[in-house]
């Protein structure tokens, strides 16, 4: 999940549908490839 909602229950109610990742705004291009990456080892 990429959101601008960053609060704790938000992070929670996007694990608990099925997220394996949960990156909020502002991020950066390394940030996207570093959870890609780990999402994929």
């Amino acid at each position: 999940v990429c959101t601008s909602k960053n609060q704790d229950i938000d992070r929670l109610w996007g694990m608990k549908q099925g997220a394996d990742l949960y990156i909020t705004k502002p991020f950066t291009q390394d940030d996207i490839l570093n959870a890609i990456k780990s999402v994929m080892a």
